[in-house]
């Protein structure tokens, strides 16, 4: 009986295809709340200094950032395009932006900040304050929500990985 269900998990996988989008029904889960939060914690504290109103926390949006985070960080990658990385060098894209946020939520308005190799909740978000593009997000009065996502791993170039997903009406 062992050996039927080894060769049926075996059929299983061959003929699995390669990943693409998700399907918003995936759950990873967190592996530091308490980052996360302080994430949200500090970049509500740079909207409050600008008279803007705080971004709630959004389940949806945190699955899509920590499902991003985790990606990147396993597939050893650095993009907001989501991709799979073919015999250990090629990267092969798989999946949009939006069109991964979207299967997790629909606003819109959607946006997202990734960024890797920061430790601490306060080095990410004063890096991304740092940037344009990146602050022009975070400042954006149209969100009113976000989720926020962390990953770390030693089998990855820039081991911190985080992913702000931010959501509007």
């Amino acid at each position: 009986m062992k050996q039927i269900l080894i060769i049926f998990l075996l059929i299983l996988n061959i003929n699995l295809p390669a990943q693409n989008c998700p399907t918003g029904n995936e759950r990873v889960s967190s592996i530091n709340q308490d980052f996360e939060k302080e994430v949200l914690r500090l970049t509500n504290k740079e909207r409050k200094k600008r008279g803007l109103k705080k971004l709630k926390w959004n389940e949806s949006l945190a699955y899509a950032a920590r499902y991003h985070a985790k990606d990147m960080a396993v597939e050893n990658y650095f993009e907001h395009h989501s991709y799979d990385r073919k015999s250990n060098s090629r990267l092969k894209e798989v999946c949009s932006t939006f069109d991964r946020i979207e299967a997790f939520v629909v606003f819109d308005y959607l946006a997202e900040n990734i960024s890797a190799g920061q430790v601490t909740p306060e080095e990410v978000v004063k890096s991304w304050m740092k940037s344009s593009g990146h602050r022009k997000n975070i400042l954006n009065k149209q969100f009113t929500e976000i989720g926020i996502g962390y990953y770390r791993t030693d089998n990855s170039d820039y081991e911190y990985y985080w992913v702000q997903n931010f959501g509007g009406e």
